[in-house]
């Protein structure tokens, strides 16, 4: 009996998700990056996989030793939608790399916050969705997403 309900579960998804093909339209291909061109980064999401602390990371993220984006609260699995940040924050030359640091605060003064590592974003897929990915052995693990685009 179980295994009948997956196998309908999975006719269903797999009958949406053609549907869903049909009737999007499909995304523009990847351009080839252009070494001097200047770009700019629409970040996406945080995808905390496997945080640093139980319950959850008050997460940061510092550009240039600077926050570009303000403390937000990460549980185990748990997203952070980024896609309202101004994508002009992040502007890079193309061929470049963009070290996105990843910032664990912690409230008290007598512990320092934690560089939990960078995000090295680059222009290898211009226009199209790409993840970068923070991994610290079986400690940590965070994916972000973003979209490289030209700079108008």
């Amino acid at each position: 009996m179980r295994s009948r309900k997956l196998r309908r579960l999975g006719t269903g998804a797999a009958g949406l998700a053609a549907v869903f093909t049909l009737t999007v339209p499909a995304a523009a291909a990847a351009q080839p990056p252009v070494p001097g061109e200047l770009y700019k980064v629409q970040l996406l999401t945080l995808r905390c996989t496997n945080i640093s602390e139980s319950g959850e990371d008050e997460v940061y993220i510092k550009l240039d030793g600077g926050v570009a984006i303000p403390t937000s609260v990460c549980r185990e699995r748990g997203t952070v939608d980024y896609s309202g940040v101004d994508p002009e924050r992040f502007i890079f030359e193309g061929g470049t790399i963009l070290p996105l640091e990843l910032w664990e605060q912690d409230p008290d003064v007598i512990d320092p916050d934690d560089k939990l590592g960078v995000f090295e974003l680059n222009d290898s897929r211009v226009g199209t969705t790409n993840i970068a990915k923070i991994v610290n052995g079986t400690d940590y693990a965070y994916s972000l997403t973003y979209r490289v685009l030209p700079l108008d």
